[in-house]
């Protein structure tokens, strides 16, 4: 007569979820991350265009028919280019000239580029460029009416104002906020699985073992 089966063991061991390692509060910390770098992100963001959309720092400013002196350092101003702006647009670079510490008079070009900004008495936009090599004192002139204003940007500082500038800044800037959320939803999947490893090997600890069944001897080999 064959041997009976053995019975059902039944449900399996009940596991607290209190028991399980590691603790649930992982999962409010990494949920908590997301929502923080993902803050954090929008302020950056936010920042970055508001900086985009601002004036450059001028180096020097006049207004109708006055004129204005700067310095080119070379310690300070590594790089030649040179941007004129003008204020309210439209408006021409060939209302200004420039005169070097030598009496020489560097030509402004149009722009290569499109620039526009705001300040509070209205809009800039840059309206020629020039290169400057020569250290010293410099003066710009200017021929237009007194409410028409002029300035000038070296052009390495408009690094953060142009659309090239302001991509690479977003993605140095943001990678903080990108690892954080990456960080907070990798640390909620960790603790999911390594819970659910505990509670199974609990469950293996708790369940009881029923010996095994005796072969039966008219199926052993002789």
């Amino acid at each position: 007569m064959a041997a009976p089966h053995p019975a059902p063991y039944g449900p399996p061991p009940h596991v607290d979820p209190r028991e399980l390692r590691p603790s649930r509060t992982w999962y409010w910390v990494g949920g908590a991350l997301i929502p923080l770098s993902l803050a954090l992100g929008a302020v950056l963001f936010v920042t970055l265009i508001l900086q985009a959309t601002t004036p450059p720092d001028f180096t020097a400013q006049t207004r109708g028919t006055q004129s204005t002196t700067f310095t080119v350092d070379p310690a300070v101003h590594t790089q030649p280019q040179w941007l004129l702006y003008g204020s309210p647009t439209p408006v021409d670079h060939t209302a200004c000239s420039l005169t070097g510490p030598d009496g020489q008079q560097p030509a402004f070009a149009y722009p290569t580029f499109n620039h526009e900004v705001e300040d509070p008495e209205g809009s800039w936009a840059m309206i020629g460029m020039t290169e400057l090599t020569q250290a010293g004192e410099h003066t710009l002139t200017c021929q237009a009416p007194d409410d028409v204003r002029f300035a000038l940007a070296y052009g390495a500082d408009l690094a953060d104002h142009t659309l090239t500038g302001l991509l690479s800044s977003l993605a140095s800037q943001l990678t903080l906020p990108f690892l954080g959320a990456a960080g907070g939803l990798l640390l909620i999947i960790v603790t999911a699985v390594r819970r659910s490893s505990h509670r199974q090997h609990l469950i293996d600890q708790r369940t009881p073992h029923h010996p095994e069944q005796p072969r039966n001897p008219r199926h052993q080999n002789p």
